[in-house]
């Protein structure tokens, strides 16, 4: 696997990428269809397949008071990534600078401008930039603008109708439901991911 730290890159990638968004905390049910399109869409159009990351978590950045346990830190989603099949990583540092850069900035700067985007994938709710200014509808304009592909990925859910994301997995294991924990992520919750969460708890319930 190949991991690029996105502040470091001289220059754009050589390589046209299929770049998949997302936060990816958990590598869970959700983000493996993500991961899985864009493996298929690259192979399908002769490009690479890349996933767009970011360490630390967005979510302590902005809030910081009101930080969330992180399900995988970076070593470990790494690894699960690399579990998944994925053999390209971009990380983005999630720096104050970052937070405060707009979407469209974003886009031109680091996803065209070093990341050599010319498909994106992403998640039906995903949004990037300043107070998330981008969302899927955007996105799709400046591709379009671009010239570059869009795929968006529809909700993913559990046979029992449970929509998966990272917040509803930390809520279920503070429930106590590892099963449906369980369900989401596909494998059995980590023992530090447990610890986590409930260590956050009384912070998420302030």
């Amino acid at each position: 696997m190949r991991v690029y730290q996105v502040e470091e890159l001289e220059g754009c990638l050589s390589t046209p990428m299929v770049v998949c968004l997302g936060v990816f905390d958990g590598v869970h049910l959700g983000h493996r269809k993500l991961i899985e399109e864009s493996e298929r869409i690259a192979g399908d159009k002769g490009m690479t397949a890349l996933v767009h990351t970011y360490d630390p978590l967005p979510a302590c950045v902005i809030s910081p008071d009101n930080c969330p346990c992180e399900l995988t830190p970076l070593d470990m989603k790494i690894k699960l990534l690399e579990k998944a099949g994925v053999r390209h990583v971009a990380v983005s540092r999630f720096t104050q600078q970052l937070r405060l850069m707009p979407g469209r900035d974003f886009f031109e700067q680091v996803l065209l401008g070093k990341l050599n985007a010319r498909h994106i994938v992403a998640g039906f709710n995903h949004h990037f930039g300043y107070r998330g200014d981008t969302d899927v509808m955007t996105l799709e304009a400046m591709c379009r603008h671009a010239g570059i592909g869009l795929s968006v990925i529809a909700p993913v859910k559990t046979p029992q109708g449970r929509l998966v994301s990272s917040t509803a997995v930390r809520a279920a294991v503070l429930k106590n439901d590892l099963k449906a924990a369980e369900e989401m992520l596909g494998r059995k919750p980590e023992p530090e991911l447990i610890a986590c969460a409930l260590r956050k708890a009384p912070i998420q319930n302030q």
